[in-house]
């Protein structure tokens, strides 16, 4: 991952993101449990808490892959690689 020599986090459009690129623009719940290694109840609960943005299309839920991608730059999730995000415990 390219991170900002500064520490601080960086912008979703600096980060290598090639962790994705097998993964379609519109992702499926299913497909941001496999990226992310997580279960459906955790992703449904990040969807739902509005900690993953999303789009429903009728029932589905359908995820853009920035947005996936948004979520892991500016989250904890990544906490042990980017430091200065204020949302993270230190």
């Amino acid at each position: 991952m390219n991170l900002p020599q500064n520490n601080t986090l960086a912008d979703s459009s600096d980060v290598d993101t090639s962790m994705f690129v097998d993964y379609p623009d519109l992702l499926s719940v299913s497909d941001v449990q496999n990226a992310l290694s997580i279960g459906r109840s955790m992703a449904y609960r990040l969807i739902n808490d509005g900690k993953i943005k999303h789009l429903r299309v009728g029932r589905a839920v359908k995820i853009p892959k920035r947005f996936l991608i948004d979520y892991v730059v500016h989250s904890c999730y990544n906490s042990g690689a980017v430091t200065g995000n204020p949302s993270c415990p230190d």
